[in-house]
């Protein structure tokens, strides 16, 4: 009895040691299921308030709790940053394994990862947040996704997330990340339009970034107006999308026209990068600011037509900007300008040019128009100071029932007038009286800076004529003297005579080949006297011939 009691024991007590053995045996041998031919769907955690309720085991990203995916670089490696409820004592398991699937193309690939970081955040009853800060390295792929394993007591269930059709048990999987290929889901960016004043958002498939302002414009003047701040995340389609708002300040851009400015006349707005500095990849995001194109044509054209600036506005521009500001409210307009004397002293054109009313240099958006014209008297201030060498700049801004909205790029405005410039002075030196009273020709001693400099524009369509003239009846005129002026192989008198003709466009430089002939005087002449022509230049269009009928 006591042997057969005896011999039991040892039979159970041999049968417990095996089955033990049996179950570590088991667990050290189990293979890891990791995902490798796709992207497994994410495993998304719960945390419920109570003590009785169950925490579901996985990832955590939750707005209102400001629970997040993260991305950071730490001398030269890339973190992730990723929270997610676990059993409490999580941290005492040694089976936890962790694994990254990579996409390039259509390729998925995939490789362990060892450098993982866990720390608790924050106890539950059975369960815990805790943060997992993994460091990802030099990674090359277009998307990438998290994986952990763990199979022991401390560990996780066998079913959690995909692993409730048997396909990866015991693994966790984190949503899909955008990597070195980070997308713009934004369609209003897309679109490549951007104007100050409006608030828009920026989503993307990239975790958060831990900076606060983390857009940045390429342009120092816009980049000081704007900001882009963390606005939310969230999953769709098993991909993370993590949402800036991006906000300009209209008011820090109404008064600037240096560093903004555009001289492009084929192209409507500034163009302008801005750029979000994530650690796997610069995401840039190429923008048209302004709406507005730069004005450039001949006085001649004026003289012919007036400028409508809805042709140097961009249509989908003004579409955007009155879809946006417009609905239920007013919008109008104002132009404003400056000068290269003081670039950023903008004026109101309707109030400092009074005479036209007709230009509407103020009016409702989208519906009416500013023009110039010839005999419009702001546009003839364009023509006088494009003459004496200044530029002109002009900026429309918005109104949205009375207060500014927004405003477009300043653009240069370029009303190309033809220029001749001629020498301050032809000088024959000194002509003994010998010389005057027998005659003779004198070329002048300054020959070689004797020329016409004329500037035509490419956009005139006109050939142009230089005539010259003299006064005849001055005291000290070379005429008095029987003198004869001749420039340009044309004498020249009282009657303005045409010297040349000018049909090509650009810089032109024609030498005057100036002479001064005497036919002989005999009449007293005093010692040093300075003899003296005053010649007048004029530069104009020929006037067509017209063919009789």
């Amino acid at each position: 009895m006591n042997t057969k009691r005896k011999l039991l024991l040892f039979i159970s007590g041999m049968a417990l040691i095996l089955l033990f053995t049996i179950m570590n045996t088991n667990t050290v041998k189990a293979a890891v299921t990791w995902p490798t031919t796709s992207f497994a769907t994410w495993t998304q955690g719960r945390r419920s308030d109570g003590i009785l309720t169950r925490n579901i085991y996985g990832f955590i990203i939750n707005k209102d709790e400001g629970y997040y995916m993260e991305e950071y670089k730490d001398s030269g490696n890339i973190h992730i940053k990723i929270p997610l409820i676990a059993y409490k004592d999580w941290n005492k398991s040694d089976n936890t394994k962790y694994y990254l699937v990579m996409q390039n193309g259509n390729n998925i690939s995939g490789q362990t990862i060892s450098n993982v970081t866990r720390t608790k955040i924050e106890d539950y009853s059975r369960t815990s947040l805790w943060m997992l800060d993994v460091t990802v390295g030099n990674i090359t792929a277009d998307k990438i996704q998290i994986c952990i394993y763990d199979d022991g007591s401390y560990g996780f269930w066998k079913t959690n997330g995909v692993a409730d059709d048997g396909t990866y048990p015991f693994v966790m999987s984190t949503p899909v990340l955008g990597w070195n290929n980070v997308t713009n889901f934004n369609q209003s960016l897309k679109d490549g339009i951007f104007y100050v004043g409006r608030n828009t958002t920026l989503t993307m498939n990239a975790p958060k970034l831990q900076d606060s302002n983390v857009g940045k414009f390429d342009n120092s003047i816009l980049n000081n107006a704007g900001e882009s701040h963390f606005f939310g995340q969230n999953v769709v389609n098993n991909e993370i999308r993590t949402t800036y708002e991006i906000t300009t300040d209209v008011t820090k851009l109404g008064g600037i026209v240096d560093g903004l400015v555009s001289s492009d006349t084929n192209k409507y707005g500034l163009d302008t990068v801005l750029t979000y500095e994530i650690p796997s990849d610069n995401l840039k995001i190429p923008l048209s600011y302004g709406g507005l194109k730069a004005i450039s044509l001949s006085a001649e054209a004026l003289d012919n037509a007036s400028i409508n600036t809805k042709d140097y506005l961009e249509s989908s521009f003004v579409d955007k900007v009155t879809g946006d500001l417009g609905t239920g409210h007013t919008l109008t307009y104002s132009w404003f300008y400056s000068t290269s004397d003081n670039i950023n002293d903008l004026k109101k054109v309707s109030t400092e040019f009074t005479n036209n009313k007709d230009r509407k240099a103020d009016g409702t958006l989208g519906t009416d128009w500013m023009t110039l014209s010839a005999k419009d008297d702001f546009t003839q201030y364009l023509e006088k100071q494009a003459l004496t060498g200044k530029k002109i700049y002009l900026m429309m801004k918005v109104y949205v029932d009375g207060k500014l909205s927004t405003l477009t790029n300043p653009i240069l405005v370029q009303i190309q007038v033809p220029t001749l410039k001629v020498p301050d002075k032809i000088d024959f030196g000194t002509i003994s009286v010998k010389n005057i009273y027998n005659g003779g020709s004198f070329e002048s001693l300054t020959k070689d800076s004797d020329k016409l400099s004329l500037s035509i524009p490419d956009t005139s369509k006109s050939t142009w004529k230089v005539t010259s003239s003299i006064k005849e009846n001055d005291d000290n005129s070379i005429t008095k003297i029987n003198g004869q002026l001749n420039i340009l192989g044309k004498n020249l008198s009282a009657t303005p005579i045409e010297v040349a003709s000018i049909s090509k466009h650009g810089l032109v430089d024609l030498p005057l080949n100036a002479k001064v002939s005497f036919r002989g005087y005999h009449n007293p002449l005093t010692p040093r006297t300075n003899f003296t022509e005053d010649i007048n230049w004029n530069l104009s269009p020929e006037t067509p011939i017209m063919a009789s009928n």
